[in-house]
């Protein structure tokens, strides 16, 4: 007996896996498209939630469709900014679009300010793309702590400060009790 696992009419037994991850496995559609097959209902609904708040913020992928645990959005092409960082500086110009990106967030008002450097995709022409929202509700926090933790673990978590005192000195004091 062959058993096919459909998702909004597609066999994701026929799909490139390109992720797995503790909430689900995403498998590429096409060049613009990739679906996200969730384990648990309440990550799916929490991911959903948070994608239709940012619908109009190019930092997140645009939603194209969704139904039982399962998500169609944009395909970010890119490489995890951790993985960028490994080979390449922290640049003032990349720590402006991480804060560009922060601003996002605040600006969907998500009630955690952060996200992992994994969940950060940086893209050919240098663009900064947040991809994983599901957790962005769970706990209230304004600084950033786990991309800093990231930077951190890279050694390049002064240079962020750095580059932050310069270009953003207010958001710099507000982030001033985690140093």
């Amino acid at each position: 007996m062959v058993i096919i696992k459909l998702y909004g009419g597609y066999d994701i037994d026929k799909l490139k896996c390109i992720g797995k991850g503790i909430h689900g496995s995403v498998y590429i559609l096409d060049s613009k498209r990739c679906i996200k097959i969730f384990k648990k209902m309440e990550f799916y609904e929490k991911e959903l939630e948070t994608l239709k708040m940012v619908q109009r913020d190019a930092h997140f992928p645009k939603l194209f469709d969704w139904g039982d645990k399962f998500i169609v959005r944009e395909y970010i092409d890119g490489i995890e900014l951790d993985k960028y960082l490994r080979k390449n500086p922290l640049t003032t110009n990349i720590s402006l679009k991480i804060i560009d990106l922060y601003d996002g967030i605040v600006k969907a008002e998500f009630s955690r300010h952060d996200t992992m450097l994994f969940h950060i995709f940086i893209t050919q022409d240098s663009t900064l793309r947040m991809i994983d929202t599901a957790r962005v509700m769970k706990e209230a926090y304004s600084c950033p702590k786990l991309l800093l933790k990231g930077l951190k673990n890279l050694g390049y978590r002064e240079d962020f400060l750095n580059h932050v005192k310069l270009l953003r000195p207010e958001l710099y004091e507000t982030w001033g009790y985690t140093f």
